[in-house]
């Protein structure tokens, strides 16, 4: 599946948020987190021996930071990310063994065989097409390589998705794949060893500005399309919140759904 995307209008709405990104980006953490300790289980080699590591997408650097020190000083990281400001921002983690490259999760610039692992955290949502994308990342994988990578499912932000029915017909939330589309992507990139799993995350507000401001603070708020309401302010939000009146929990909460994809990849072809 084939999403066009306006790849100046996200690089420009992420490097917008890179300033403020960590002080939004709670759940980007806790997922990363998991997808980390997965690393743990590297069946190839032990993690203080991996060569080269791509963090593909690496954002602020946070988990640059983690991998910088989980994987050990003889490790060379690669920080990639389509936003200049997010590099800028990793930069200033001062990390060793670090170069920091920019350019676009659908056209990488890297050799054959080049890493042992590849990371990647929430960020392949954002590729136009995800099989085309994985392929090239395969390419850049070593034989024993591993990739771990974590996604966005259909349903994430059903409520909002809902609540904008409110306000007008347009599309106000981007489409994402399902698990039996990432699940096909993997295969037709040529990954025949893969585990695929998923979870439900739920995030609460205490109104409908603060799911506005935690989407934007992330510069997630990002619409490919680029349809935008006609109308704004007071009016906007009274429309917003009425929409969002199923969605609110007994005690008023604002929830938001978030359909979290994990996956570990193996570059070679052996039985699982």
């Amino acid at each position: 599946m084939q999403i066009t995307m306006d790849k100046q209008a996200v690089k420009a709405s992420f490097s917008k948020a890179a300033v403020h990104y960590d002080q939004f980006a709670d759940l980007q953490r806790e997922i990363g987190h998991h997808l980390i300790q997965l690393t743990d289980h590297s069946e190839t080699q032990p993690v203080n021996q991996w060569g080269s590591v791509l963090d593909l997408g690496c954002g602020t650097g946070y988990f640059s930071a983690l991998l910088n020190d989980f994987f050990g000083k003889n490790t060379q990281l690669t920080c990639f990310d389509l936003s200049p400001k997010m590099l800028q921002q990793a930069s200033l983690r001062q990390l060793q063994n670090t170069q920091f490259v920019e350019g676009d999760i659908d056209i990488l610039p890297f050799t054959v065989n080049q890493f042992d692992l590849v990371f990647s955290n929430l960020v392949l949502q954002w590729s136009e097409h995800l099989q085309q994308s994985l392929k090239q990342i395969k390419q850049t994988m070593n034989p024993d390589a591993e990739l771990y990578f974590s996604t966005l499912l259909d349903g994430s932000l059903f409520e909002l998705q809902q609540a904008w029915k409110a306000v007008d017909a347009l599309p106000h939330i981007n489409d994402f794949l399902t698990k039996k589309q990432v699940t096909q992507a993997l295969k037709g990139a040529g990954f025949t060893r893969f585990t695929v799993t998923t979870e439900t995350r739920v995030k609460k507000f205490n109104d409908i500005v603060s799911v506005m401001k935690a989407l934007k603070g992330i510069g997630a708020n990002h619409v490919h399309h680029g349809n935008k309401a006609r109308m704004s302010g007071r009016q906007l939000l009274q429309q917003l919140e009425q929409g969002y009146a199923p969605y609110k929990d007994a005690r008023g909460h604002y929830n938001l759904s978030y359909q979290v994809c994990y996956v570990v990849a193996f570059q070679d072809n052996k039985n699982v």
